[in-house]
């Protein structure tokens, strides 16, 4: 495991499928088409067309924003994950199991080779897709010593005072 420097902010961009850039991209063009020539078309005034043209450019842009502006900054106590305008936070401590999932379900995530994240002792979770899965597990358990990595997961250490884990308890299986 390379060293990684546990006072500095580390960024993690999200992975993108490639057939998610396209949708996007596709749904951005689609829009701005759709839009704006049958104004054009009708004969719409400049002011129609000024209207539509900047709602238009609005939405797309939050669309390319949330596309490109995913990522997830470890700190030293906390995940912070931003997708586009909107962010959340973890608590490092707060972490019981990071685990792979290909859910599909809503999550700040531009991919479906996901990480699943159990925080809190609610159980909450959250699906994040760091480009390099491998070195942010790495970084979560370098920066929060409670955790351990095993295989392509990670898990809560069974006792705090030692790095024994059991590798048999799995984590709770979450749809």
């Amino acid at each position: 495991m390379p060293y990684i420097d546990t006072d500095q902010d580390l960024y993690f961009p999200s992975k993108r499928d490639d057939w998610i850039e396209a949708l996007i991209l596709l749904g951005v063009l689609v829009s701005l088409a759709g839009g704006i020539v049958p104004l054009v078309v009708a004969g719409a005034s400049w002011t129609e067309m000024i209207l539509v043209g900047s709602l238009l450019l609005g939405m797309d842009s939050m669309m390319l924003w949330v596309l490109y502006g995913t990522g997830y900054t470890i700190t030293p106590d906390q995940l912070l994950i931003r997708c586009g305008p909107m962010s959340f936070g973890v608590r490092l401590k707060s972490i019981e199991f990071i685990f792979p999932t290909r859910s599909p379900w809503s999550s700040p995530a531009c991919s479906l080779d996901r990480l699943r994240i159990v925080y809190g002792l609610s159980q909450q979770s959250i699906m994040i897709s760091p480009e390099d899965k491998s070195e942010f597990l790495a970084a979560i358990v370098q920066q929060c010593p409670t955790l351990v990595v095993l295989h392509d997961r990670v898990r809560k250490k069974t006792d705090s005072a030692s790095s024994i884990i059991d590798p048999t308890i799995q984590p709770p299986v979450i749809a």
